[in-house]
């Protein structure tokens, strides 16, 4: 049984659940719910600024640290179960102007056609932001132009065994939701419990195949008993050739559907029968079994499949006989029985993985646990066989691992295409959830500067004007930065950065205290590039700043839409009297300190041209 994270999102369901089957709520708005006194000791209080220095607060909450996957609603109708699904995720009106832009039809040239695409985007986001959700929800023509993309796009599916039949229930519900929402899955089926038989080889191959075709007719029962189609596909799919000693002897259009597996050899992907099964809309189920020259069948692991379909269907654009990027998978999932990857950081899995960045620490996070070859046996396989599939996709691909007995966690991963909750929220904080899934991006390096002399000053300026929307003062600045840089961290090419700072300020002497001059870590910057928003890119930036300072203050306009991503990772805040500035802080900091670093962010002058 899984626990409900104690939240809102229960009320949410209850709530839409009553509009999609047309029963009217008074005073209910999606986005701005009041709470009553036990709902608020649910969450992470954040207290007003007081008047004063010295009345500077902290934030304190009751633990609610539990798990942030949760079961599926129970069924009333598919169509309806879907809606309520997409709708509780809250997406950002750019998130829902992402989801859109991405599923919308590319090819409408006539000012008819225009107008049409025009209104169905502000529909489409009208329903996900919540917006105008009741007067939305009653024109069926928006919903259901919501529930038929024009577009669809494919997710390479895992589903690793061993499963019950309550999981493939739920696994092939969520497949369909997916599918409604234009996300067509190609599925490879595997099982950890025919390991040692694949291992074995020839010897056990039809006992093998047997076991092979029950799961793939079970799961295939399992979407068809829910409204869908699938289809098994037992062979004909991947042909190897052990003997190839160049790779560079294949012809142009072989080579683009083979990959090379050392000890294994090349294996080449038909796709002849993909076109027929994405126009009939129909799921295919792969078995992993390759067929040699002289027509011998072997089992190979799910993973090897999973990485010689991905390069294979990366190339698509190239091959004649089907030419649409679309078909490029976006996303590469494992459904599985252990979750995703574990963390030594946190209870429970990782929550997001910038694999350039942490594939190297994962791996020796796995020796100094040995218990989690026991917990999570997969765990490094499936990192690896992630790491080789999006390396080879575009950068907007990403991954994630979810367990079997909550798939529906991929819903809100399409819809946001982001984790279940911020990896940067604070360890320490009662209020941060844990999980069992685990997404990834192939990601981006992250770099450490001591000055501005290593720094692409072009594009580090480029990137704050972009961020902030306002002109940087560079002249200024780098004269500021001259005096006081500590650290600059620059993450991919110039996607996000932080400029942190060492400030100091001097005080009156009082009987020999020890605050005649205080010294402590700012962060001066932190910019990301609007077009890498909600891809991780600011949680790696954050992770890189804890790990190399304990403490830290820093500042922001009180009226800066970023306030409450900062009130998450602060341990403190205070609205500075007399000024525009907020104050934040995390570590633990003294009372006495407090007013001094008050002191320190107020006199730091502003580089943003207003």
């Amino acid at each position: 049984m899984v626990t409900r994270v104690p939240s809102f999102a229960g009320r949410h369901e209850l709530n839409l659940r009553n509009l999609v089957n047309g029963h009217h709520i008074h005073n209910f708005q999606y986005q701005h719910i009041t709470y009553n006194s036990a709902q608020k000791s649910l969450f992470r209080v954040y207290h007003s600024s007081k008047a004063s220095f010295g009345n500077a607060v902290q934030n304190t909450t009751p633990n609610t640290n539990l798990p942030a996957e949760h079961p599926a609603i129970p069924p009333i109708n598919f169509d309806r179960d879907l809606l309520i699904d997409v709708l509780k995720t809250t997406p950002s009106q750019r998130e829902a102007r992402t989801l859109v832009k991405r599923f919308a039809n590319p090819e409408q040239n006539s000012n008819e056609q225009k107008q049409q695409q025009s209104e169905s985007k502000e529909k489409h986001e009208e329903v996900l932001t919540g917006k105008s959700l009741k007067r939305v929800m009653t024109k069926l023509k928006f919903i259901d132009s919501l529930l038929t993309p024009s577009v669809n796009h494919i997710a390479l599916i895992k589903i690793q065994g061993p499963l019950n039949e309550l999981n493939r229930k739920d696994i092939a519900k969520t497949l369909l939701h997916l599918q409604k929402l234009g996300l067509m899955s190609i599925v490879v089926v595997g099982n950890e419990d025919w390991k040692e038989m694949i291992l074995e080889g020839s010897s056990r191959f039809r006992e093998l195949f047997q076991k092979m075709i029950i799961e793939a007719g079970l799961i295939c029962d399992a979407i068809e008993q829910n409204g869908g189609r699938a289809t098994p596909i037992y062979n004909s799919v991947f042909t190897i050739d052990k003997n190839s000693q160049d790779f560079s002897d294949l012809d142009t259009e072989k080579k683009i559907r083979t990959t090379r597996f050392p000890g294994l050899g090349d294996i080449d992907v038909s796709l002849a029968w993909l076109k027929s099964s994405l126009q009939l809309s129909q799921i295919p189920l792969i078995l992993p079994i390759v067929i040699d020259k002289a027509s011998k069948q072997q089992v190979v692991r799910a993973n090897t499949a999973m990485i010689a379909l991905s390069h294979a269907l990366s190339n698509l654009s190239d091959i004649d006989c089907i030419k649409s990027p679309e078909l490029e998978p976006m996303k590469i999932i494992i459904i599985n029985s252990e979750g995703g990857i574990p963390s030594q950081e946190r209870r429970g899995s990782h929550v997001f993985i910038n694999i350039q960045e942490e594939y190297e620490q994962i791996k020796q996070d796995y020796k100094v646990n040995p218990l989690w070859h026991d917990t999570h046996p997969t765990g490094l396989e499936s990192l690896d066989m992630m790491k080789i599939c999006l390396e080879k996709l575009p950068s907007t691909s990403s991954g994630i691992i979810v367990p079997a007995y909550a798939p529906t966690v991929l819903l809100s991963n399409l819809i946001t295409d982001k984790p279940l909750f911020s990896s940067s929220l604070p360890l320490s904080s009662p209020t941060t959830p844990w999980t069992t899934t685990t997404m990834l991006r192939a990601g981006m390096k992250v770099t450490h500067h001591r000055s501005f002399n290593t720094i692409d000053i072009l594009a580090f300026k480029a990137l704050v004007e972009t961020s902030f929307g306002k002109k940087l003062d560079l002249e200024n600045y780098l004269k500021r930065m001259e005096k006081c840089v500590d650290t600059i961290i620059v993450a991919g090419d110039y996607s996000g950065v932080a400029v942190m700072t060492m400030e100091s300020a001097s005080v009156e002497k009082n009987n020999n205290d020890d605050l005649n001059r205080d010294v402590v870590p700012y962060m001066d910057k932190l910019a990301v590039d609007p077009g890498h928003q909600g891809t991780g890119v600011a949680d790696l930036v954050w992770k890189q700043i804890q790990i190399k300072y304990p403490k830290l203050i820093w500042r922001a306009r009180a009226t800066n839409s970023i306030n409450k991503w900062y009130f998450e990772r602060s341990d403190g805040n205070l609205r500075i009297p007399g000024s525009q500035w907020m104050m934040f802080w995390y570590g633990n900091e003294e009372d006495k300190r407090i007013k001094q670093h008050a002191k320190i962010v107020q006199q730091i002058p502003s580089s943003i041209i207003r």
